[in-house]
C-alpha cells in the first residue's frame, strides 16, 4: 500500500511536468508562423483572364470555366520565372478547411491546378484566392455562381 501511495505521488508530480515538456517541444519544433501580408489584386472576370504585375513581373491568371462550388474548374497561371506557385481559397472571416493547391507546369509552360471549392453552410459566395508565388502573396477576391 505504501508503495502504491509513493507511485501515485510521483505520478501526480511527473504527469504535469511531462505534459509541459510535450507542449514545449511541440511549440519549439513547430512554431506558429505568421504569413506575410498579401497584396490585393483585382480581376473583374477570371474566366477571361487577368494581367497582373508582381514585383515588376507581368503575369496572367484565369480559370477555364465559370466557378461553381463542388464543380471542378481549371486554374491557370502564366508566370515566367516563378519556381513555386501555390493557391489557397478562403472566405472572409470563415474557416473553409484545407484548400491549398500547388500549380504544376504543363507542356506549354503554363502553371495549372484543378480546383474544387466546398459549399459554405452560410450560403456566402464571396471567396478570396491567395496566390503564393515564390514567397510573394497576392489576394484576388471573387464571387462564385450558384
Amino acid at each position: 500500500m505504501a508503495r502504491a501511495m509513493k507511485a501515485s505521488r510521483w505520478m501526480g508530480v511527473l504527469a504535469p511536468l511531462l505534459l509541459a515538456a510535450l507542449v514545449g517541444a511541440v511549440l519549439w519544433f513547430n512554431p506558429v508562423r505568421q504569413e506575410p501580408p498579401a497584396t490585393r489584386a483585382d480581376c473583374a472576370e477570371l474566366t477571361r483572364g487577368c494581367a497582373l504585375s508582381v514585383e515588376g513581373r507581368a503575369i496572367r491568371l484565369g480559370v477555364d470555366r465559370e466557378i461553381r462550388v463542388l464543380q471542378p474548374f481549371g486554374l491557370w497561371l502564366e508566370a515566367p520565372g516563378v519556381a513555386r506557385a501555390e493557391v489557397r481559397f478562403t472566405m472572409p472571416d470563415m474557416d473553409m478547411g484545407f484548400n491549398l493547391y500547388v500549380l504544376r507546369p504543363g507542356p506549354d509552360g503554363v502553371l495549372r491546378a484543378t480546383v474544387t471549392l466546398p459549399v459554405c453552410v452560410s450560403g456566402s459566395r464571396e471567396w478570396l484566392m491567395t496566390l503564393d508565388l515564390d514567397g510573394t502573396r497576392l489576394s484576388v477576391p471573387f464571387v462564385t455562381n450558384l
